[in-house]
Formats: C-alpha cells, sequence, structure tokens
C-alpha cells in the first residue's frame, strides 16, 4: 500500500524548532487524524509506523498543515519524552532542544557568559556579582514602569519594561534558575 508518499515535516508545538522529515501517505495522514499521533510510511519495512512506539517518544498533533499545492504535510506536534530522533537526540537536526526566544535567548546566553566568565567594567557583570545590587535595581525598575504606565508616552513604557525585563533575566541567571523555567511556570497556570 505505498500510494503517493509525500514528505511529512515535524515541527514541536512550542519550540517551533524542526524535529524530522518522514514520508506519509494517505493512510497515514488518516491515522494521524483518528488517533491524534504521528504515523508515517516506513519505506525500508513498507508499511505504517506510529511515531515513537519503539522509543517512547511520541509526537501529539496539534494541527496537520498542507502546503500550497497539496505535496507535503505539516504537523505541528507536542513531543513527548526525550527527542524526536531514533539517536536520541531532540531532533534528527540537532542534538539540542532549542528555544523560540531570539534577542531574548542571546541575552540570556550573554548574561549567563558574564556570570561564568566577569568582564572587567560590564555592568552585567558587576550586578550577578552583586544580589543586594540587584534587588534594589528591579525594585526601582519596577517603579519605573509603573510610573510610565500611567503618566508616560509608550515610547518610555517600552524602555522600562524592557529594563525591566533585562534585570529580571539577571536576577534568574544570578540565583542559577533558567528563565524557561519562568515560562513553563506561566503555561502551567494557564491550563
Amino acid at each position: 500500500m505505498n500510494e503517493k508518499l509525500i514528505p511529512l515535516i515535524v515541527q514541536d508545538a512550542s519550540t517551533k524548532q524542526v524535529l524530522s522529515l518522514f514520508y506519509c501517505n494517505e493512510e497515514s495522514v488518516r491515522l494521524m487524524a483518528q488517533t491524534g499521533f504521528v504515523w508515517r510510511y516506513s519505506r525500508s519495512k513498507g508499511m505504517q509506523m506510529r511515531k515513537g512506539d519503539t522509543s517512547g517518544n511520541l509526537q501529539k498533533v496539534r494541527e496537520l498543515l498542507y502546503d500550497c499545492d497539496n505535496d507535503a504535510v505539516l504537523a505541528i506536534v507536542d513531543q513527548q519524552g526525550e527527542g524526536a530522533c531514533h539517536t536520541g537526540t531532540w531532533s534528527c537536526f540537532t542534538a539540542r532542544k532549542m528555544r523560540p526566544w531570539g534577542v531574548l535567548d542571546e541575552l540570556c546566553g550573554v548574561i549567563a557568559k558574564r556570570k561564568s566568565e566577569p568582564k572587567a567594567g560590564a555592568y552585567t557583570s558587576q550586578l550577578v556579582q552583586s544580589p543586594r545590587q540587584l534587588a534594589e535595581k528591579l525594585t526601582e525598575e519596577a517603579g519605573e514602569l509603573g510610573e510610565a504606565l500611567l503618566e508616560k508616552p509608550d515610547a518610555e513604557v517600552v524602555w522600562e519594561a524592557a529594563d525591566l525585563l533585562y534585570f529580571t533575566l539577571v536576577a534568574l541567571e544570578n540565583r542559577g534558575i533558567d528563565a524557561e523555567k519562568v515560562l513553563e511556570e506561566l503555561k502551567r497556570r494557564r491550563k
């Protein structure tokens, strides 16, 4: 039952990271719609296979999307378990789980580096060495944001919100708490 095979791209819903590329056919798509999990057509075994049955790393389908020509499928999934790849990594394309934070992820990296490798004269390095100064700056910046929200133009609200976010990220790094934990807590509260 190897009717027309089409590419099946699997993307993690939370990170937006591409996890895998498989092939599927009409039966695979029907099984995904019916069961809510990723199914693929194994060319080497000549059969339908539910992704993760062997490893336990199932992929729960949130949405199936077709490209504009209906010749490829994008499965947006909640990755369960340790990862998507049969080698045990998070993705078939990279071992690490990426975060879709852009500049925030970059900033977290800079803050972590300033903590592990202090740079003389760098404000972030100074802050991570002084929890009291950091706590005072957080209090100050929260007040400035509150004031800006009440009586300042939008540009100043944005400025103060950026300051507060920066100092919050420094405080989390100072405590050894991955900022991802805050997002997980927000996600937990939303449920």
